[in-house]
């Protein structure tokens, strides 16, 4: 039997009525209809969704739970309030090293087991962190706290990139990204609401009833994602051959879409056991360092992690002035005031992730190919807020302002933190797909660095120096080094992408 197509249903417009559909819709017709892309309903993507983000959520409101309680650890350890805010640092420290331990694991086991095991490991580090009874014993507490909630970090960009369609994939991860920034926000305001009339222990007790949430969350929500072709069998050389490519012995082109088998076939599960095949296992461990000799990647990754530092800074920096005259803020209005920060970020979010998803829509008709460059068009409008943020906080503390100006300053600040976060983060992830999750391991490790490094210096700076130099060398910083990193990947992003043998689509003039 001949298959009869008429002028309007040639083959040719067949196909853009699929593309079409791909970009419409959540489902993918290149796919097989078991891949997690097309399998799952819409209504059990958005649940899995809300599961990641709230894992996301939890390990930085457990970072931030203690902001407002700073007087009363200190009493309680017998150090200065000044330096319990340091434990913050340690717990991102754990964050940072954390993903070398568990994205090899999810990339051969499978996500879901990460993340029943790791939930599970995190419920005895919340009760340390409340049973501690020494300064020491708490920051080693939250060291290990920080690595046993790392996977919140890195395996969650995977299971959006597995489960969603690249049309839609930066307003998923913006959501990802905003419970992230809005956590320490948030959290401050139940550490006021616990410590004005309980100990600081309950703070993690808190912790504790959340963490267990987690783990029936992952249970009874989330499904295994990590896809698995039957006709491409995993062999250490296939892999390997993409983390060793040497300039000039041939051009590096491939389709930045993690799974678009040519056959269709596949299957959800495992990959491989990593007993049975050690050695791979190591080379799997190394990648994500090997993942750093990527420049886009790891610029931009340094670049987010000095912009996080600055938000870390003025959440620390707020309730240590906020409690002295002339505010005297009392434990609740002081946690209340956090609250400005979270809505900032939720604002944010239409921008770094609705906007950047239009944006590249928009450059992908115009010019006929899509390239992760696209989106950071969208992040130029927003670092001017930065240092217009960054300025008030500092003019505010400086003057001794009202301390509503402080609130708008930070506020403004976090809604271009949220906006850049859900740009830069799915900028990443799209510069290698096919590797995600060794992406989001460097883009966090140098996040979590910056994070572990700020509370050691942002009071000191501004006490020996004064607040405005401070904030004003911060947000020149975010701004200046954003519109210049932002520009050079607009202008020569591709070209770097692809003189370093990484993932490219190529542009329709070459």
């Amino acid at each position: 039997m001949s298959v009869q197509t008429t002028k309007d249903e040639s083959p040719v417009s067949l196909e853009a009525q699929k593309q079409a559909q791909s970009t419409s819709s959540d489902r993918d017709p290149t796919l097989a209809e078991n891949h997690p892309i097309n399998a799952l309903s819409e209504w059990r993507k958005f649940f899995i969704l809300c599961t990641l983000s709230y894992s996301g959520f939890l390990a930085n409101f457990s970072i931030a739970i203690t902001q407002v309680a700073f007087p009363e650890m200190g009493a309680a350890f017998g150090v200065s309030p000044g330096m319990i805010p340091n434990a913050i640092g340690y717990n991102l420290l754990g964050i940072a090293v954390g993903p070398l331990f568990w994205n090899p694991l999810s990339k051969s086991i499978g996500r879901r087991p990460v993340y029943l095991i790791g939930s599970a490991v995190f419920i005895p580090c919340a009760i340390w962190m409340a049973l501690s009874n020494s300064y020491s014993c708490f920051c080693v507490a939250r060291v290990f706290a920080g690595l046993s909630s790392s996977w919140s970090q890195t395996v969650p960009p995977a299971t959006v990139a597995d489960m969603t369609v690249k049309s839609k994939r930066g307003d998923k991860m913006s959501m990802f990204g905003t419970a992230v920034v809005i956590a320490p926000a948030v959290a401050p305001l139940f550490c006021g609401l616990i410590i004005n009339s309980a100990s600081w222990r309950c703070l993690f007790w808190l912790i504790l009833g959340l963490a267990c949430l987690q783990l029936a969350l992952f249970f009874f929500i989330v499904p295994e994602t990590l896809w698995v072709e039957d006709e491409a069998p995993f062999t250490s050389t296939e892999y390997y051959v993409t983390t060793t490519k040497v300039k000039g012995e041939h051009e590096h082109i491939e389709a930045p879409e993690p799974a678009a088998p040519s056959l269709g076939r596949g299957h959800v599960g495992a990959l491989y056991m990593p007993w049975k095949d050690p050695v791979e296992y190591l080379r799997i461990c190394m990648s994500p360092i090997l993942m750093a000799q990527f420049l886009p990647i790891t610029l931009v990754s340094i670049y987010y992690g000095s912009v996080f530092a600055w938000s870390v800074g003025i959440t620390i920096v707020m309730p240590q002035l906020f409690e002295e005259p002339p505010y005297s803020f009392s434990t609740i209005p002081l946690g209340c005031a956090f609250l400005a920060f979270g809505i900032g970020g939720v604002l944010g979010k239409w921008s770094g992730g609705i906007v950047g998803d239009k944006t590249v829509s928009y450059l992908e008709r115009k010019k006929g190919h899509r390239q992760p460059e696209h989106r950071l068009w969208a992040l130029l409008p927003i670092l001017p807020f930065m240092l217009v943020a960054c300025i008030i906080v500092g003019v505010t503390i400086v003057h001794e302002l009202h301390w509503i100006a402080y609130l708008i300053g930070g506020g403004l600040f976090f809604f271009a933190f949220s906006a850049s976060t859900g740009l830069l983060q799915t900028y990443v992830l799209e510069t290698y797909v096919s590797r995600s999750m060794d992406t989001q391991a460097v883009f966090v490790f140098f996040k979590s660095i910056w994070g572990f490094a700020i509370p050691f210096f942002v009071t000191s700076w501004g006490s020996e120096a004064d607040y405005l130099s401070e904030y004003a060398a911060q947000g020149a910083l975010a701004t200046g080094v954003g519109f210049l990193l932002a520009g050079g990947l607009i202008w020569k992003g591709y070209e770097l992408r692809k003189w370093q043998g990484m993932p490219v689509t190529p542009r329709a003039d070459g």
